[in-house]
């Protein structure tokens, strides 16, 4: 169960969110922007290895890059445009 547990936080952390300690039962997380702690959003354990990254890495992540998904604050467009400014500014142009 930590290797899952690990593979959610190293995938969240890429794009400026922590994941916090369970909130119900073990199986949902807490996820917070890890700039000004807003909580953002809750994910679950029962994901199988490689599942979040995909999610993280080509599902939300233009989603985040436009700031459609994540924080107020705008931690998480930051974050986009650090990994990969051309996606994150074509995702932008192209949703918001």
């Amino acid at each position: 169960m930590t290797e899952i547990i690990d593979e959610i936080r190293a995938a969240y952390e890429q794009v400026g969110i922590e994941v916090e300690a369970p909130t119900t039962y073990g199986t949902y997380y807490r996820l917070r922007c890890a700039r000004c702690g807003a909580m953002v959003g809750n994910v679950g354990d029962k994901l199988l290895p490689g599942m979040i990254k995909e999610l993280v890495e080509n599902q939300q992540f233009d989603l985040y890059a436009a700031g459609l998904l994540g924080c107020a604050c705008g931690y998480q467009v930051e974050r986009a445009r650090l990994l990969n400014p051309a996606r994150a500014d074509a995702a932008r142009k192209c949703l918001a």
